[in-house]
Parts: C-alpha cells; structure tokens; sequence
C-alpha cells in the first residue's frame, strides 16, 4: 500500500510548530508574539490562528512535539541477547539525545517557567514524562521474566532509575552546559552499575557449591 502523503493542512500546521520552536527560543516566551511566529512560519496572523487559537495552546502543541520525540526514543524492547549493561545505557543515551538539539535545549529552559506558570501544562509534560517511564517499565519486566533480573515494582524501579539519570546527566547539562564525554561516560557507567546491583538476580549455590 502506498504511503499517504502528509495534506497541506498538516504541513502548514507543522511548519507553524517548526517557526515557534525557532521564535520561542529565540525570544523566549514572554517576548514571543504570534505575529512573530507567522512571520518566522512565512503565513499570515490568520493562518496561525486558525490553527491554533492563542499562544498557550500553540505552546502546547510544542511541548506535546517535544515530549513526543522524547518518548519515542525510549521506546527500546528487551533483548535477551545483549548484556543488561548496553541496554540499559541505551535508556540513558535515549534520554540524553534530546540535549543533543540545540533548539530543545533552548526551548526546554524556556518551557521550564511556562510550565510553573501554567499547572495544567505542567500535569500534562507529567504525564507524558510517565508514559516514557512506562517503558522502561516494561523493559524492566521482561528483563525479570527471563530470570535476569528481580524487580518487585518495574514501574517503582523505572521512576528511580529515571530520577537518578535526571538528578546526575540530565538536568545538570540541560541548565549548565554539556559535560565532558568521559565524564557523561564514567557517569553512565556508574549509575547502571548501581541499579543492576540492586536488582540483578545472582545464581544461589548449594551447600555443595554447585549453582542452583
């Protein structure tokens, strides 16, 4: 079956997205005027409007694109042919790609205010935050299925992970500035290290010294 092309409408919206990302990080949100976005998206005020009927909800539109590419990396199954270890950097990695795009990193500053300002925002970029964690929770799962792993609570365990690569790689070079890569590597290294001794699930041995 034929791929469907996107329609105009569609393109025009996200163009719309694409030029208030750029305006938004740029100007910041206060500064941002939606004559400015239609002007950096090349359509008229009417345009924009009548895609997205004020500056808030276009906003939305944003942090929903932003939380959506976000959670799609993590989207890793489990696989039980590769060492635990290289998945599970692969979930740091996933998330650590966003402060790889210059326009996120800026507008995630941005968004940070917005989000106080707003509480329903907020509750919204919570939400999908959860959906992430989530499949991690899964990976986490069948990682203890296939007897490599002893985790009561997969969705308790995955917000713990996710709050230590938030606290030590994450939020530091998102309002700092990019760490150093033996740094963010030696960082990496360490937090697996720490999770899988919590919940990596060791053979027991008989009295005999043979494994059970």
């Amino acid at each position: 079956m034929p791929t469907r092309k996107p329609r105009s409408t569609q393109l025009k919206r996200q163009s719309i997205i694409d030029a208030a990302i750029v305006a938004f990080q740029t100007y910041g949100y206060d500064n941002t005027s939606m004559d400015r976005i239609a002007e950096q998206a090349g359509a008229s005020k009417r345009t924009v409007y009548n895609h997205f009927p004020s500056k808030d909800v276009l906003f939305e539109a944003v942090v929903d694109r932003f939380l959506s590419e976000s959670t799609a990396l993590k989207q890793i199954p489990y696989d039980p042919h590769r060492t635990l270890e290289v998945q599970l950097s692969a979930f740091v990695d996933a998330k650590l790609s966003v402060l790889q795009h210059p326009a996120w990193v800026g507008l995630l500053r941005v968004g940070i205010s917005a989000l106080f300002r707003d509480p329903a925002l907020a509750r919204r970029a919570a939400e999908q935050a959860e959906v992430g964690a989530r499949y991690l929770a899964l990976w986490l799962r069948d990682a203890t299925d296939d007897g490599r792993l002893d985790v009561a609570d997969p969705e308790l365990a995955a917000q713990l992970f996710w709050g230590m690569v938030s606290g030590a790689l994450f939020w530091p070079q998102a309002l700092e500035g990019t760490m150093p890569a033996h740094t963010v590597a030696s960082l990496r290294q360490e937090l697996v290290a720490t999770f899988l001794a919590r919940h990596r699930r060791h053979a027991s041995r008989r009295v005999d010294g043979t494994v059970q």
